[in-house]
């Protein structure tokens, strides 16, 4: 049976059982319907989304291109006192993608394990956990480390993580793992929904410590963090050999109706790499990059709990594509889409080479409806470097820095809150000089969580 027949079966047969027990007592959960002992859990999401994307300026793939995709996610858990296990299982597809499209593994991952892992507790009030096996994770602004919401397939990790929250409120997470590779990697494979187990390999490592501080201000968190890459090509892996350090830290002022808030985070990183995955480069570059971000936000009275946010984002690039440096910033596991825009089929920019100020806007017109509105300007950091994830580049630098202006809509109804949202978004995206095109992108989605 087609995948699609299949996720369309599932998101009837679980919408059906939700519209007969959605009430007053919450949103149906699949625990409770199966009467689990105390201390199991089965509880997941099934997501169907439809993309279609007009002048894409990215190259190397279709100009214009339409996509389904598909992600069902089912997690197992249970916890008896300080001891838990969890599994989670993943199965994301895809079909309409046409033959030479850019959809590959970002959005394919064809029935796998996403979690496997267990954990321990201990310490005053249990306040601090160990967990084994492979895992997801969000970390500080979800830009260095981050499980996937938009993208069709998720980040994971093979490793050991460490996590203790402190009576004064702060927060210390400890990780040492190793990148999961989404398999398989070729593009042809992924759009034909081929099913490859995931796998990681010593030949990448990867290390982050995160510690969050509250109320160092008022109404403000302090998040201070260390990343280390670590890479080397194997039999099996080809890698860009990483070998850099990521240092950092971010205030962010919580929103407050009438009040300004603000966020602002500043990286450096620092070691070396090389310019391509090509087992036949051996040249290893000097690599210091930079990332900054900054937001100042303003909350509006009334039931609509508009904010209105001013922001800018400023990653490095590499000042010459020639020589023995490189300064294009690499945000690791991070995601661009709360600040770039929709991944998928449009995925346009992302954090390097990039200097581009925006003013966005969030409203809540009635209860269970969001609505967001973001407008931006791009500049290239540098103009020798690339243009996101386009492929584009004038590395003579002769080419103005200036790249265009990015419109983004997005409408959220949560119809069945709980249980069904609803959302549907799209952006249009006007290049210049590098490129003279008027990119249109769409899509519509149902998510329903059980």
């Amino acid at each position: 049976m087609p995948i699609g027949r299949i996720s369309l079966s599932l998101f009837v047969t679980f919408m059906s059982l939700a519209v007969q027990s959605h009430g007053a007592d919450g949103p149906w959960r699949l625990t409770e319907a199966l009467g689990l002992p105390e201390g199991f859990s089965i509880s997941g999401t099934q997501r169907t989304r439809a993309e279609t994307l007009s002048n894409n300026v990215r190259l190397g793939s279709s100009k214009n291109d339409e996509v389904v995709t598909f992600q069902t996610l089912l997690n197992t858990s249970y916890q008896k006192d300080s001891f838990g296990f969890q599994v989670e299982f993943i199965d994301a597809r895809q079909a309409l993608a046409d033959y030479d499209s850019l959809t590959g593994a970002d959005a394919v991952n064809t029935l796998d394990i996403l979690q496997a892992n267990i954990s321990y507790r201990f310490g005053s009030s249990n306040n601090s956990r160990v967990k084994v096996g492979r895992l997801t994770a969000d970390y500080g602004s979800r830009r260095l480390v981050s499980r996937h919401r938009f993208g069709n397939s998720i980040n994971a990790f093979d490793g050991i993580e460490y996590q203790r929250r402190g009576k004064s409120g702060y927060e210390l997470r400890l990780l040492a793992s190793q990148p999961v590779r989404r398999l398989p990697s070729n593009r042809i494979e992924a759009r034909t929904n081929d099913r490859e187990s995931d796998k990681s390999s010593s030949a990448q490592q990867f290390y982050a410590a995160f510690l969050t501080l509250p109320d160092v201000m008022e109404r403000t968190s302090l998040d201070l963090f260390a990343l280390a890459m670590r890479e080397s090509d194997s039999a099996e892996v080809n890698t860009r050999n990483r070998d850099h350090e990521t240092l950092g830290f971010r205030l962010l002022r919580a929103p407050a109706v009438e009040k300004y808030n603000f966020e602002l985070e500043s990286v450096y990183q620092n070691g070396s790499r090389r310019a391509s995955t090509s087992p036949f480069d051996r040249i290893d570059l000097d690599h210091e990059a930079y990332y900054q971000y900054a937001m100042l936000g303003y909350s509006l009275p009334g039931l609509s709990r508009t904010r209105v946010m001013l922001e800018y984002s400023y990653a490095s690039g590499d000042k010459n594509p020639f020589d023995t440096n490189s300064e294009s910033y690499d945000s690791l596991f991070g995601v661009t889409t709360f600040e770039f825009g929709p991944t998928g089929l449009y995925g346009v920019l992302d954090r390097h080479n990039i200097s581009t100020p925006g003013v966005r806007v969030v409203t809540y017109p009635k209860t269970g409806v969001e609505l967001m509105l973001s407008y931006r300007h791009f500049w290239l950091a540098e103009a020798r470097d690339s243009l996101g994830r386009t492929g584009r580049q004038d590395a003579s630098g002769r080419t103005d820095n200036y790249v265009g202006q990015h419109l983004e809509a997005r409408v959220r109804w949560d119809v069945m809150p709980g249980n069904l949202r609803i959302e549907s978004g799209g952006a249009w995206l006007h290049t210049e000089n590098l490129a003279d095109e008027n990119t249109l992108y769409a899509y519509a989605a149902a998510t329903f969580t059980f």
